[in-house]
């Protein structure tokens, strides 16, 4: 069977979609495009860039079989289409966008364009924090593709940060119909449809007129996602998470599993205190930090500054009839731990002896050994030196599994 009627058949794993696009972009003209694996990344010759695949991938696998062609055909087209921003501010503000992107992706394309070599590393990108975990940046905006805005383009208009995020806010509220924000029983959610859903987030006067029970709660899955709820709407708030899931993990583009509070026109992360409502949101939140972490392992073992360190994955464990995240901290390793739920001591490899300690508990026995990874989304922890006895002997006292 041709390699294209495979595709057609069923979803294509990881590589067999990298080789359609490769060959889609050598139809169309390039050549020597060179597949990255394990970034799942194509670099393109000539133009210092790098093409990440995993929203293209996303959309792909979500698509009807008879659209998916199409994709592929949009997506070489859209970069070939990649406007240069004008270097005039009068000629470039009024295609100018807010986004609101996922701190933890930023990061870790960063991280990507280290390892793959590029000119800057991508480190120019503009962005402010707006939450824990969410991050407000700029954008130029044209017809076929959505630009980010780096420092040196700023710095070349002659302006600051602030002064052109203020131009990009003002632009997208011209576009804000506040009727397309559409509710029923007290949940709402955007009916833009242009990719700026979840940068509406930016606009606390749009939230504040909604009709909610309680403060207003937003989720925003992927940025073409913007659901608003009331704190004490709790059939609501089970609703946004049980449908949420699969918006922010098979649709491109995703922005974050969380779900956060609006308090005196500021946004911050929000834990249910709902026991159901906390696992649904804490089932979702594990899976992402699993994902966000594995890729994070897989270019930070690529850097020669991590060459001899032990780098964990943040692993999903069934205890007691609930999941659990958890890293494992090997004796005598250089580690960076990821922050999770649990800690894994693992006081003999041959045996796998070890003792499992909930984390915040672990911290008050052994919070000196840990140093935060500067520089890092999600975060990590230094753990260059292992518990000594005493220490140990405490975390046994206070473990899950003591042994």
């Amino acid at each position: 069977m041709r390699f294209r009627e495979r595709l057609q058949r069923k979803t294509p794993e990881k590589n067999e979609f990298a080789r359609l696009v490769v060959r889609a972009f050598e139809n169309a003209g390039a050549s020597a495009l060179e597949y990255r694996e394990e970034e799942f990344a194509i670099k393109v010759p000539g133009r210092d860039a790098t093409i990440f695949l995993h929203n293209a991938y996303s959309n792909y696998c979500q698509a009807p079989r008879e659209k998916r062609a199409e994709l592929i055909s949009k997506l070489v087209a859209s970069f070939a289409a990649i406007p240069e921003i004008p270097k005039d501010f009068a000629a470039a503000r009024q295609h100018l966008m807010p986004v609101v992107r996922d701190a933890a992706y930023h990061n870790l394309t960063q991280l990507m364009q280290s390892v793959s070599g590029a000119a800057d590393g991508g480190q120019n990108w503009q962005a402010k924090p707006l939450a824990d975990g969410l991050i407000a940046g700029l954008a130029f905006d044209s017809e076929h593709s959505i630009t980010s805005v780096n420092q040196a383009t700023i710095e070349g208009w002659g302006a600051t940060f602030d002064d052109v995020f203020s131009v990009a806010k003002d632009n997208l509220w011209e576009r804000t119909d506040p009727n397309r924000l559409v509710g029923k029983n007290g949940v709402y959610w955007g009916e833009w449809g242009d990719s700026y859903d979840s940068s509406r987030m930016l606009f606390p006067e749009l939230i504040y007129r909604l009709a909610l029970d309680g403060d207003p709660v937003a989720y925003v899955p992927n940025r073409d996602s913007l659901v608003v709820t009331g704190k004490k709407n709790v059939p609501g708030l089970r609703s946004i998470l049980k449908t949420g899931e699969q918006s922010h993990f098979k649709q491109g583009h995703p922005v974050s599993p969380d779900l956060y509070l609006l308090e005196d026109g500021l946004w911050k992360m929000y834990a249910p205190r709902d026991l159901d409502l906390r696992e649904l949101w804490m089932a979702s939140k594990r899976r992402r930090d699993a994902l966000d972490y594995a890729q994070q392992k897989q270019a930070l073992d690529k850097l020669p500054a991590y060459e001899d360190v032990f780098v964990a994955n943040a692993n999903l464990l069934t205890l007691d009839g609930r999941v659990f995240s958890v890293a494992v901290w090997p004796r005598d390793v250089d580690t960076l731990l990821p922050r999770t739920e649990m800690i894994a001591f693992l006081l003999d490899e041959e045996s796998q002896r070890s003792v499992m300690v909930i984390w915040d508990a672990a911290v008050t026995i052994i919070g000196n050994l840990l140093a935060e990874e500067p520089g890092l989304i999600p975060v990590r922890y230094r753990a260059r030196e292992f518990p000594n006895d005493g220490q140990i002997a405490q975390l046994q006292r206070v473990a899950r599994n003591p042994k």
